[in-house]
């Protein structure tokens, strides 16, 4: 399992890679957006967590 601060390093490396494809105009793999979605879902879910407990 991934911490929260792993979680949002991950996430910073998904944008990252997707804006050099974008100026590269190579194109992200179809897992991309799922994976950033299942991230920020887990972030968000941590963070509300973190805060009932």
């Amino acid at each position: 399992m991934f911490t929260l601060e792993e979680k949002q390093y991950m996430l910073k490396l998904l944008a990252k890679e997707k804006r050099s494809n974008w100026f590269g105009l190579k194109k992200t793999p179809a897992v991309h957006p799922k994976l950033t979605e299942k991230l920020e879902q887990m972030v968000r879910n941590e963070l509300v967590n973190k805060k009932h407990l």
